[in-house]
């Protein structure tokens, strides 16, 4: 009877202080600004300034997406399906990743993985999601970091799909009008083995005249092998301290089994993958530097409680701009207090 009064008690004490910590855990927990606010807005007007370029050139050019939608930046999408198009894609991403608060997102992620100011960072555009490579971008530049850029053309439905208006297009219009700093390093065609295998004749075509009408060379490797090393030769002979993945470039995800399962957001450490298929982000990552992918958009928003049902206009993105605070004193001390109390009741409950 005394040993299971013992245990009662010592029951009751530990549940005490259990409770304790989590009373004392949720009353000096604060809500605070982020310290990168500043950073977060700049790069959030950057975003919109470069969005409105965008807008302009296409209405020059009588570019006009064939989506229903009625998202305040509905010129970012393109259309269903055209000859440059990969795969099928989703509306409702691609309008919820024109929210220009992505590249708030984004500053708070570079900051979180340690980056100083003046490193450099590598970045994989994909033309499925032209709004996140413009609000990347406009982070980077606002944080005023390098960046070793290569870039794929095809895209997916409602991505830069539009054949006058693909990303490359996109990229020298921001150059020459936006002040865009920024230019790719490697512009390949995307689509399978990233030379724009399944893509018809026209849609190749189209996709080389993109990159004759903006100066630029196509790559076209050998095979996804050779596309996924040249690449990770590119990012480590520039020393970048961290890599961006935007879409689902083949090269950057690989084609081994554990591509599906590489987590949104900061990833400092993947899970370990030794397939001889994996991709960019898997050898970059193994060698110890961080990687922000940014994939499954609508996981993304919810995480951060993002508007993931635009309409004529974007929900506050409340969370995304707060942090918790502890005052790991006060707590400390709470925690000291509770198990000197602890230590002190288990002798005299012994002795009885």
């Amino acid at each position: 009877m005394r040993n299971l009064s013992l245990n009662i008690r010592l029951l009751i004490v530990f549940s005490t202080l259990l409770i304790g910590f989590m009373i004392s855990n949720f009353l000096f927990t604060t809500n605070k600004n982020s310290v990168y606010e500043k950073e977060m807005h700049q790069a959030v007007d950057l975003t919109k300034k470069w969005f409105d370029i965008i807008k302009n050139q296409k209405e020059n050019r009588g570019i006009h997406s064939d989506a229903v939608s009625n998202i305040p930046y509905s010129f970012l999408l393109g259309n269903d399906f055209t000859t440059i198009t990969t795969t099928l894609g989703s509306l409702n991403a691609k309008e919820i990743s024109t929210n220009p608060d992505f590249s708030a997102l984004i500053v708070r992620l570079i900051k979180e993985a340690g980056i100083k100011e003046s490193a450099k960072v590598g970045v994989i555009l994909s033309g499925s999601f032209p709004s996140l490579s413009i609000a990347t971008l406009a982070a980077l530049q606002t944080l005023d970091l390098g960046a070793v850029i290569t870039s794929s053309l095809g895209a997916s439905s409602y991505g830069a799909n539009q054949e006058t208006a693909t990303w490359i297009d996109m990229e020298n219009w921001l150059i020459g009008d936006g002040g865009l700093k920024y230019h790719s390093e490697i512009v390949s065609k995307g689509a399978e083995n990233d030379i724009g295998s399944g893509l018809s004749n026209e849609g190749n075509v189209f996709l080389e005249d993109a990159a004759i009408r903006n100066d630029r060379s196509l790559y076209s490797p050998q095979n996804l092998t050779q596309a996924i090393t040249d690449r990770v030769d590119l990012f480590v002979s520039n020393n970048i301290s961290l890599l961006i993945n935007i879409g689902g470039n083949q090269a950057a995800l690989g084609s081994c089994t554990h591509a599906v399962s590489i987590p949104n957001g900061l990833n400092k450490n993947i899970p370990i993958c030794d397939d001889k298929d994996r991709g960019v982000i898997q050898e970059i990552n193994a060698m110890g530097i961080p990687v922000i992918n940014l994939l499954n958009i609508k996981e993304l928003a919810k995480r951060y409680e993002m508007d993931i049902s635009p309409g004529i206009q974007y929900s506050a993105s409340n969370k995304l701009y707060i942090e918790k605070h502890i005052n790991k004193i006060i707590l400390s001390i709470t925690l000291l207090v509770s198990l000197s109390c602890l230590v002190i009741s288990i002798p005299r409950k012994i002795k009885t």
